[in-house]
């Protein structure tokens, strides 16, 4: 079955002085979505090298290959390593919302954390000159990993680089988290990152405060954001609002009249629907599901 080709070819540009000449790529927000959640209440845990994370597929993503991410042991740590994830009140910083969101989520990525690793895949096909970037708070002043150490791959995770292993090519190799609230920005200044179907970011939690059964990091909209590649990506597609997401009344609605192209996650088209303003969702099965508009956008559409 053909993969779906989650592309969306809207070349978005923001207000950010330091990020004005560039456009999206992926996003995650994590807002009024069903994030899998493992260990559920706060300071819950379970053994992950048993029960493994689901990975968090991309809110928007314009590359042709969708983008994901996943909060997983270390390989090689010794059996059994116990921590979690779940969600809880995000943060503005960085949004890039589309949609209004129903509620302001973040993603909390719980201790012991100091042999976990967050794990990107963020193709880059089309884009160069990447640019991470992502709003993050640690629980307290003495809880919460301090830091956040970064590595890449251009081969699918086979090889990690930063400035000091492998001749990586990074801007830089970590940053520090503070009980507040601040955007952080990481660029890949790899060539080979460049238009990478397989590239990826790892982050670490290091700095200390990353052990133990009490405290967390708190990441919220994370953006990959890139220049485009002249005649690879599709001319700039319009910008279409699909409301009620995540949704649960049988039908969503766009704010314009729009061809519309429903996919499930592993490539397969599952309904069409021309010249509409809503679209019902009463056949659809709970789940996530990506919504192409007009052959040129698509969006994430949550089911519940």
């Amino acid at each position: 079955m053909k993969k779906i080709l989650l592309t969306i070819a809207v070349a978005l540009v923001f207000g950010s002085t330091q990020l004005s000449a560039l456009s999206l790529v992926h996003y995650w927000n994590f807002d009024g979505t069903n994030v899998p959640v493992n260990g559920g209440a706060k300071g819950a845990t379970i053994d992950v090298t048993t029960i493994p994370f689901t990975a968090i597929v991309a809110d928007i993503t314009l590359a042709a290959n969708p983008a994901s991410l996943i909060y997983q042991v270390i390989p090689n740590t010794p059996s059994p390593y116990s921590t979690f994830w779940d969600i809880t009140t995000g943060d503005t910083g960085n949004a890039r919302d589309i949609n209004p969101p129903a509620v302001n989520s973040c993603l909390r990525l719980g201790n012991p954390a100091d042999q976990m690793q967050l794990v990107m895949n963020i193709p880059s096909t089309g884009y160069r000159n990447i640019v991470i970037s992502y709003d993050i708070q640690r629980s307290s002043a003495g809880n919460g990993a301090m830091t956040n150490t970064f590595f890449y791959s251009v081969d699918n995770g086979t090889t990690w680089k930063n400035s000091v292993t492998n001749n990586g090519q990074i801007s830089k190799d970590t940053i520090w988290s503070s009980p507040n609230w601040a955007v952080k920005s990481v660029a890949i200044t790899d060539p080979a990152a460049n238009n990478n179907a397989n590239l990826k970011l790892k982050i670490l939690f290091t700095g200390g405060q990353n052990t133990g059964a009490s405290g967390n990091d708190r990441i919220d909209n994370i953006t990959v954001e890139g220049d485009i590649l002249a005649g690879v990506n599709s001319p700039v597609a319009e910008k279409v609002g699909m409301y009620p997401n995540p949704c649960n009344t049988g039908t969503v609605t766009f704010d314009k009249t729009v061809n519309v192209e429903v996919y499930n996650l592993v490539g397969r088209l599952i309904k069409t629907s021309s010249n509409v303003n809503s679209l019902s969702t009463a056949d659809l099965a709970k789940g996530v599901y990506a919504v192409r508009i007009n052959a040129t956008s698509t969006q994430k559409l949550i089911i519940e």
